[in-house]
């Protein structure tokens, strides 16, 4: 009995040891990257690192984080943030974020506010910490810019996870319902367009290529946007249904280059959302439409538009249709 007694408190005496300098090296890792980033283009402040949990987690907690990319302005800070991890599988994080974050962005600011929000990231053993899978669920999402605008969803979901053929390339899937968009833009709809107020739901099934995995490395290495395959990309608003897939790269100048193959059911509903949208003008409204009806004749499906969305030395076009510049991917 005596030698189970004294076996059971040299483990408990290992494990506490093992805890507190577990704990002490994720303080110090965590508050020295931090201050690592000075002079590499990214500002990191924060105001604490604490990890308590003993015995069985590492429950990380710092406060005040704020991360803003010198060259862009962009940004994101938060009152605080906490990443919890079970000290058996330390590469199994689970993040908890607060109910309010502020995204900086040029020339506005977005508040970003939920009634929950939960993450989770799985990092391969080993020491590159390179990441595998990640899962993110926002409740109550709600967006409000500096700029005047505002846009809400019932749920979001994304999660991510390593393609099995590359290791610099992850698939992505994501998932938001009950949107609801800026109320300029819905007024602006409402005038001619008898679609709801809300969007049903919109989902994406996508895969990135990337120059170098994401790991511990990434601040050094700089992972850059190589490609994107759309396996599915889905939009059900009222009577309204788009999907399509299909593969963009960036240019040489960094905005989009390829082409994805839409199908609209129902297409004369997305006429007046291009209008309300600022894609097209009111005054060519009836030439779109003559355009769009003779598409879809030539399938012989009068309300089914199958038509690719292309992007091309520098512009963005809808069939026929010119939609302006094609947006920025790096």
């Amino acid at each position: 009995m005596r030698a189970v007694l004294v076996i059971v408190l040299i483990a408990a005496g290992l494990w506490g040891g093992y805890w507190f300098v577990g704990s002490r090296a994720v303080e110090q890792s965590v508050a020295g990257w931090f201050a690592a980033q000075s002079g590499t283009g990214l500002m990191a402040e924060q105001s604490g690192v604490e990890v308590t949990g003993f015995p069985n987690r590492f429950d990380l907690t710092v406060t005040a984080p704020r991360l803003t990319d010198e060259t862009t302005g962009i940004g994101w800070s938060a009152p605080f943030a906490q990443v919890f991890a079970m000290t058996w599988k330390p590469w199994h994080l689970i993040a908890t974020l607060p109910q309010e974050q502020t995204f900086t962005l040029p020339g506005q600011d977005v508040v970003v506010t939920t009634t929950r929000m939960q993450g989770s990231a799985v990092m391969e053993t080993g020491t590159d910490l390179t990441l595998d899978r990640t899962a993110v669920v926002a409740d109550g999402l709600a967006l409000n810019s500096t700029a005047g605008w505002q846009v809400s969803a019932t749920n979001a979901r994304f999660a991510t996870r390593r393609a099995p053929d590359n290791a610099t390339a992850h698939e992505i899937g994501m998932e938001v319902t009950t949107f609801t968009p800026d109320a300029a833009f819905r007024a602006a709809l409402q005038a001619q367009s008898d679609l709801p107020e809300q969007i049903d739901r919109m989902r994406l099934d996508a895969r990135v290529d990337l120059s170098a995995p994401i790991n511990r490395h990434m601040g050094e290495t700089r992972p850059a946007f190589l490609a994107l395959s759309v396996k599915d990309i889905s939009l059900v608003w009222g009577k309204l249904l788009i999907s399509g897939k299909g593969d963009v790269v960036p240019a040489a100048d960094g905005r989009a280059e390829g082409r994805i193959d839409i199908r609209v059911e129902n297409w004369r509903e997305l006429v007046p959302v291009l209008v309300a949208t600022g894609l097209i003008t009111p005054q060519v409204t009836q030439t779109v439409t003559r355009a769009m009806e003779l598409l879809a004749q030539q399938d012989g499906t009068p309300e089914v538009l199958d038509v690719p969305l292309v992007f091309q030395h520098g512009r963005m076009s809808f069939g026929p249709i010119p939609l302006g510049p094609a947006p920025l991917l790096r």
